[in-house]
């Protein structure tokens, strides 16, 4: 850059400098533009300091990571520095350029891995191995051997008290969970960064993992709560990172992404031409080809194909110079399922081509995907578009392959196992500054009902119903058990609710397993999901309400709050523009046994009304709850087309309709149901406790 001085310094200038050095590590501003500026100093003297002062000080910044090095100009630095004493900030340095692809980069490293070893020093291993680490899933290689870099960053951070490194490296393995499909670890990994980065009051770099939270989020296909999280994390980068900051740019990036994936085309649009602009200005090549391929997504989205087809040609090339490879060869299945629309078959074999050059390099079709997959969520979008791709082109039996790949990807990813351990682990972490909070319990849910909303690829196979069947029932069974060694304190209580909720989750499964054997369209097959996922919410927000609310000495609680929450929950879930819910509802305190069946009552009942009363048109939902004494009242009324002519409630087997017949006899409900041309009322009266 041209700063540093030449020369030697005077020895009172020498001492001044290394004071100057050690001022700044003592008294950091906490905005980095306010960093870089007092370090300056440091940063400009460095160079003419005794050898074994740079070293010193050198070793300091690379432990502690005080961020007053700008990024651009650690090059020049290092090139300063006396040979003996650069090592530290040259390792650390190494974490920026480590993915390029560029074969350069790889003698690069490896000249630097060898002074490593040599100098046997730990403190600079620990950087390397993370840029290692780095490297392997920039550039789509092997899961374990990244992780094991990891971890051996870890430890000799951990031993060597690298303590900025540390929130570095639990941040990136958080990363590699969540490329592998593992959100249970991957949030864990996030934990534990934000908690090292607080430590180390390195505000601004809490915003990199609520941005990589909602990465989670939008992965999971919850749109809405990652661009909050971007928002969030662009808050920060705003308050603390210096204008033009790359973090920032990228969560800009992530942020547009979502909105396209929400469906906000237009706004995501004038997001892409926003971020754009800041990219370029902070010269921003690594992000330059994801802004691209996105910003192509978006663009197609608003019918503006040959804009975004074009733009998406220009991405795959960006990408490949700077980020995943595998993400190149989603964009290129992206561009072949376009040409195959336009019925240009020439150009969608050469993409294909081009797809299976980076995603096969062994030419091992699809089982080479499964050996060694990089990035699991690359992978399986891969597999799936790679399957669906062949078979326009009339090649069922090579796609067949390819959809097994996917079906085992999508399993691996959303395995049982991990969303049992996401439902009950608090993993949502709590957003604790700005006063706000992540729900724990809603979050769970919402979680829950994202990751069987995950299923599509299953849906196209025929399996989705099958596995939101298992999900739900095996949700809701170890929402109880877990909460149950949770609570020791509540072990009567716990049983009781335990006990009577075996009956609910016999029932569920039951029906589950009835309806799917029957023959679904797929997008029956979704609905249903959403429905299963909206019934799993059902228990997690009443599980959350009975253990703040209730106790073992009052084995009521006052459902009031619950059924608004509830209602709430279900005009978010299914409610639709033209259709509105309204609701009264009294206090009334019930036994816990009686509030789990029916709350998926009123569930049903208005999920019912949502999905079947209004066809096309506009409506009214009405919900109310009384309090009648020994007894409650809920009616839950529309003025819709009312219920299809000759259908008897007692003899339908459609599990909505069986759901709410068994539920109301259970409760042992007196019950009326009116319907007509005008809408359609249910009624029904139930004991607060049992007989």
């Amino acid at each position: 850059m041209g700063f540093f001085l030449t020369g030697a310094l005077p020895a009172t200038a020498s001492a001044q400098g290394a004071n100057a050095c050690d001022q700044v590590f003592s008294n950091l501003p906490k905005r980095t533009p306010d960093r870089i500026e007092t370090g300056r100093p440091c940063v400009e003297q460095l160079p003419n300091l005794p050898v074994s002062e740079q070293a010193r000080i050198a070793r300091e910044y690379a432990r502690t990571l005080p961020a007053f090095i700008p990024e651009s100009e650690f090059e020049d630095l290092i090139a300063a520095l006396d040979p003996a004493a650069r090592l530290p900030l040259e390792a650390h340095f190494s974490r920026y350029y480590s993915h390029s692809p560029d074969p350069d980069t790889v003698t690069k490293l490896n000249d630097l891995g060898t002074r490593v070893t040599v100098s046997n020093d730990a403190l600079a291993r620990a950087h390397y191995e993370l840029a290692r680490g780095i490297r392997i899933f920039r550039l789509g290689g092997d899961h374990q051997e990244m992780e094991r870099r990891m971890r051996v960053a870890l430890e000799l951070a951990r031993q060597n008290d690298v303590v900025g490194l540390i929130p570095f490296i639990h941040n990136a393995l958080a990363v590699r969970a969540k490329a592998d499909g593992d959100f249970v670890a991957a949030v864990d990994e996030y934990q534990r960064a934000l908690a090292a980065f607080e430590a180390n009051d390195d505000r601004a770099s809490t915003g990199i993992v609520y941005a990589n939270i909602g990465n989670v989020f939008s992965d999971l296909g919850d749109n809405l709560q990652a661009i909050r999280l971007y928002e969030q994390a662009i808050a920060i980068y705003d308050e603390y990172e210096p204008e033009g900051s790359e973090r920032r740019v990228a969560a800009k990036v992530n942020r547009a992404s979502a909105l396209s994936n929400e469906g906000k085309y237009e706004e995501a649009v004038e997001a892409f031409e926003v971020v754009r602009g800041e990219n370029a200005k902070v010269n921003g090549n690594r992000l330059t080809g994801h802004i691209n391929y996105q910003n192509a997504l978006a663009l197609y989205g608003i019918n503006r194909r040959s804009d975004a087809i074009a733009m998406a040609e220009t991405a795959v090339p960006q990408i490949l110079e700077f980020r995943d490879p595998a993400e190149a060869g989603a964009a290129l299945n992206w561009l072949a399922a376009r040409y195959l629309e336009d019925g240009k078959l020439d150009d969608a074999q050469s993409a294909l081509n081009r797809a299976r050059e980076i995603m096969e390099p062994g030419a091992e079709g699809a089982a080479g995907l499964l050996d060694n997959p990089g990035n699991t969520f690359w992978a399986l979008e891969y597999a799936e578009s790679m399957g669906s791709l062949l078979t326009e082109l009339g090649r069922p039996e090579a796609a067949a392959p390819y959809f097994k790949a996917a079906l085992t990807l999508s399993n691996d990813r959303f395995e049982n196992e991990k969303i049992e351990a996401i439902s009950n682990s608090g993993l949502l972490f709590e957003l604790r500054d700005r006063d706000e909070r992540i729900q724990r319990m809603n979050d769970r849910a919402q979680i829950s009902e994202l990751q069987l909303s995950q299923s599509r690829l299953q849906t196209t196979l025929g399996f989705a119903l099958a596995l939101a069947i298992g999900l739900v029932a095996f949700l809701i069974f170890r929402s109880f058990t877990i909460q149950k060694s949770l609570a020791a304190s509540k072990d009567t209580l716990i049983s009781e609710i335990h006990h009577r909720t075996k009956n609910n989750l016999q029932l569920l499964t039951s029906l589950f397993n009835m309806d799917a054997r029957r023959l679904v369209t797929a997008e029956e097959a979704h609905q249903r999901q959403l429905e299963a996922a909206s019934r799993a919410r059902t228990m997690a927000i009443l599980h959350d309400h009975i253990y703040s609310k209730a106790s073992q000495d009052e084995p009521e609680v006052e459902v009031k709050e619950f059924f608004e929450r509830l209602l709430t929950l279900l005009e978010e879930s299914f409610g639709r523009k033209g259709v509105t819910l309204s609701r009264s509802v009294q206090s009334a305190n019930m036994d816990i046994g009686r509030v789990t069946p029916l709350g998926l009552l009123i569930s049903e009942l208005v999920t019912n009304a949502y999905k079947h009363a209004f066809d096309e048109n506009e409506g009214h939902i009405e919900f109310s709850l009384v309090d009648l004494g020994t007894n409650i009242e809920i009616e839950v009324k529309d003025n819709g087309v009312g219920l299809p002519e000759g259908i008897s409630i007692g003899d339908s087997n459609g599990i909505g309709m069986t759901l709410i017949r068994d539920l109301a006899e259970q409760l042992d409900s007196i019950s009326t149901v009116e319907s007509n041309s005008s809408g359609t009322i249910w009624t029904y009266e139930i004991a607060k406790k049992a007989a």
